[in-house]
């Protein structure tokens, strides 16, 4: 008698819903479902949050990656206004009066009032030919291409 039947068991089951009333087992049945409701929904805010999670990683990487081209940016500018400076000394020393005045007279071939030019011929070489001969790099005068060729190939 201590061991209950399958039927002893359904009846006792019975008796404690009777017992405990038909609104408890409309709470029961609805809590029952709101579970599973609550199952099925927590798979799309389990999906909306990945989202997010996703969404989030990707902004703090862009943020960091944004720090690297802001040193880099800041670096730009501080070349920028060193260069920029240059530019402005450069920009002041050419309205001054002296440079002006010495562009005026290399450049433009203008004189002062009262001064007076002197052209001065343009040194001619010593040797007279018709070919050039170009000076080699430690100031000796070379020798003509065409006397180069013609000792190589007649050994004169």
């Amino acid at each position: 008698m201590n061991q209950f039947s399958n039927k002893n068991l359904e009846n006792l089951v019975i008796g404690i819903w009777s017992f405990i009333g038909i609104w408890d087992l409309k709470i029961f049945v609805l809590l029952l479902s709101q579970m599973q409701i609550k199952k099925i929904l927590a798979i799309p805010a389990l999906i909306l949050g990945l989202v997010i999670m996703v969404h989030l990683s990707r902004s703090i990487i862009d943020i960091y990656g944004g720090r690297g081209r802001v040193f880099g940016l800041r670096e730009e500018i501080t070349t920028l206004e060193k260069e920029k400076t240059e530019l402005e000394g450069e920009k002041s020393f050419r309205q001054t009066v002296g440079f002006v005045e010495r562009e005026a007279r290399d450049e433009l071939r203008m004189v002062r009032e009262g001064e007076k030019i002197l052209v001065l011929p343009k040194k001619q070489n010593e040797k007279s030919s018709k070919f050039k001969v170009q000076s080699s790099k430690n100031g000796e005068e070379a020798e003509a291409n065409w006397k180069k060729w013609v000792d190589y190939w007649f050994g004169m």
